[in-house]
């Protein structure tokens, strides 16, 4: 049995006495109601308080190191010098950054969530969460704290929706420790965004309207020439509707130009679905001819960057800003392609197939032939001059000089 050593907590001195076999319990003289108590392996420790004459665990070092603990004690209400009062135990997190820290790890570490996504969940944790609310401890969260402390501040920066956000990301972290039985309660049950006071977040406004299609095309097939990879880029959106991080990362191996297919595998796409595409007679001339620009060594990518790599999302978003002036963006082209083929009528199921939204068991509604053939036959038309009802993006005209179309 190893012995108790009485030092000033700090982080340095324990992990020195991490190292040291002899010393099983380290205490503080200041702070005689708290414990850090080592395990066989000695690479964790527990941190204990003393209530009712009883150690009891709070939380886990080094997931919770000396400063994080510090902070905390005053959530615990955990007077110098007293010991036996109520402690409040919030299961096995004690500040929110430890709860931050715990949710980050297991995002960075989800196959499921694409770079893009984890980038943006790093960058706001790091950024806004951890910051302002990580040395706060988890009994003193509540309405009031979170406002003051995050909500405040961010409003002040950045948009509603931004804000929102951010928010979602602090539930989330709270709802799968609750589902894992590893906080005690939410301390947010029941508070919604507009409770603190900001304007309703409104869908965005569509920057192109179908009436825009035909423009949008001329102006790419305008600039072709002198960009090919970037029009390409931003015409394969507006022909499919397939999001960005789908199409930048696009290999010419997903392209059957003899069947006339194109299929995005699962791990490329937000809904971790296969997504099959048919490519109209047009789209194979236009892809083949692109092709045949890109030389004998081309890339495995249509779209390439630096390192062998696809182009970036950075890359991408540049691009389609070059292109637009800023006037709109890749999602705006997805959504202007949506728009366009229920304006020709395309069935609203048909539709959410095109852009791999198909809800489970949408399948079924169709036999898989219907499927296939509708979907082909929404896109011909939505590539073609068009119907009674709305025109198309007629590619055989406006880039009859790029490529002939038989």
């Amino acid at each position: 049995m190893g012995m108790t050593e009485y030092v000033e907590f700090s982080d340095t001195v324990i992990r020195e006495a991490a190292v040291d076999d002899f010393v099983r319990d380290l205490r503080d003289r200041r702070y005689p109601g708290l414990r850090l108590r080592f395990r066989g392996d000695r690479r964790y420790a527990s941190w204990d308080l003393r209530q009712d004459g009883k150690w009891r665990k709070v939380g886990n070092w080094p997931q919770i190191e000396w400063k994080a603990m510090h902070s905390a004690l005053p959530g615990y209400e955990l007077a110098l010098g007293l010991e036996g009062k109520t402690v409040r135990l919030m299961g096995e997190f004690v500040t929110v950054g430890d709860l931050l820290t715990w949710h980050l790890e297991r995002q960075l570490n989800n196959a499921e969530l694409s770079k893009l996504r984890k980038a943006v969940c790093r960058s706001m944790f790091r950024r806004w969460l951890l910051p302002h609310l990580g040395m706060l401890p988890l009994a003193e969260v509540n309405r009031a704290t979170v406002d003051r402390l995050l909500i405040q501040p961010m409003q002040a920066k950045l948009k509603p929706a931004s804000v929102c956000n951010c928010y979602r990301m602090l539930l989330a972290a709270i709802h799968a420790a609750r589902r894992l039985e590893l906080l005690t309660r939410n301390p947010l049950e029941g508070v919604m965004f507009p409770d603190f006071g900001l304007r309703p977040i409104r869908p965005k406004e569509a920057r192109l309207l179908p009436k825009d299609a035909g423009a949008v095309a001329s102006l790419l097939a305008e600039r072709f020439a002198s960009a090919p990879r970037d029009c390409m880029l931003a015409l394969l959106m507006l022909l499919h509707g397939t999001r960005v991080g789908e199409t930048r990362r696009a290999r010419w191996v997903d392209f059957d130009l003899d069947a006339g297919w194109l299929v995005i595998p699962a791990d490329l796409t937000k809904t971790r679905t296969q997504h099959e595409i048919p490519l109209t007679p047009g789209v194979v001339a236009l892809v083949r001819r692109y092709r045949e620009t890109r030389g004998e060594k081309r890339s495995v990518y249509l779209f390439p960057g630096g390192g062998g790599r696809p182009l970036s999302a950075q890359g991408a978003a540049q691009a389609i800003q070059m292109l637009s002036g800023g006037a709109w963006s890749s999602h705006d082209l997805r959504k202007l392609a949506r728009a366009g083929w229920a304006e020709q009528g395309v069935d609203y199921l048909v539709g959410e197939l095109l852009l791999n939204h198909a809800p489970p068991g949408l399948a079924s509604t169709y036999i898989q032939t219907d499927l296939a053939q509708k979907k082909r036959e929404a896109l011909e038309g939505w590539h073609g001059a068009g119907n009674g009802r709305s025109q198309g993006l007629d590619l055989s005209s406006r880039f009859e000089w790029f490529i002939r179309f038989d």
